[in-house]
């Protein structure tokens, strides 16, 4: 049970998180062999534009189809993911003029290596539906830019994850989703407000998370991390799965 197993896992569930978006609203879906790509036509920033792939020789026939798709949504930036140790696909794209960008951390634990997970005393965490507490509480977060990235899962019908929300006062002040691949559940959109943090409500979501995944069976767990996120993954026991590059393509050439 590798560090490569965990990697591949969770970049199997990073793909089926953004089908799962792509399937109804504003995120644009290119299915090519071996590649997706996913585009938010809607904002120019290279975050928000996405491929993934399966192995080099993929990426390398598929880049003259990516280049037309996101320009022809009137995208100049979009970012090519590469897990760690992915030499040939470096090769590729610094060879079509592609450089890297920013890097991620990507983070996984086997559920058996993990402690029980008892939730924190005296914070109240559920399991909830509706969608409403996590799109908020992610806005809050992130900004207002993500309410119509986000507005996808409250529309109906309900998709097949898991939510667990954690409240101060009554009131959901930290939440996070599940979304199981076969056995694995990855973990996407763990978010405390404000002026709720510093209190443990992401630990106590966290644990929610890991003792629902453990209820339905999965073996492991697996997410992406920001900065802030680190300390808190590693104190429950998920370990580092080393940092996830991307790359951008070169700006387009004038007058083009």
């Amino acid at each position: 049970m590798t560090d490569a197993e965990l990697t591949s896992r969770l970049h199997a569930n990073l793909i089926e998180f953004k089908r799962l978006q792509a399937e109804r609203g504003s995120l644009r879906h290119l299915r090519l062999p071996g590649v997706e790509a996913f585009a938010l036509p809607a904002y120019q920033d290279a975050h928000f534009q996405q491929v993934l792939f399966t192995h080099a020789d993929a990426l390398e026939q598929a880049l003259p189809a990516l280049d037309d798709f996101y320009r022809s949504l009137g995208l100049s930036r979009w970012r090519v993911t590469l897990t760690p140790g992915q030499l040939e696909a470096k090769r590729v794209l610094a060879a079509a003029g592609y450089k890297p960008d920013f890097t991620v951390p990507a983070m996984g634990a086997w559920l058996k290596d993990l402690p029980d997970m008892d939730m924190a005393p005296g914070v109240p965490v559920e399991a909830v539906d509706r969608m409403d507490a996590l799109v908020e509480i992610n806005v809050k977060t992130y900004g207002p830019e993500w309410r119509d990235i986000l507005a996808i899962w409250q529309r109906p019908p309900p998709r097949h994850v898991h939510t667990v929300v954690a409240r101060d006062g009554g009131e959901p002040m930290s939440c996070g989703m599940a979304v199981d691949v076969a056995d694995t559940a990855g973990v996407y959109l763990v978010a405390t407000a404000p002026e709720a943090r510093g209190v443990g409500l992401a630990t106590a979501v966290m644990r929610g998370l890991i003792a629902g995944a453990r209820a339905r069976g999965c073996t492991a767990t697996v997410l992406q991390s920001t900065a802030s996120g680190l300390r808190v993954y590693r104190h429950l026991g998920y370990r580092d799965l080393g940092a996830w590059e991307h790359w951008v393509p070169p700006p387009p050439a004038p007058g083009t």
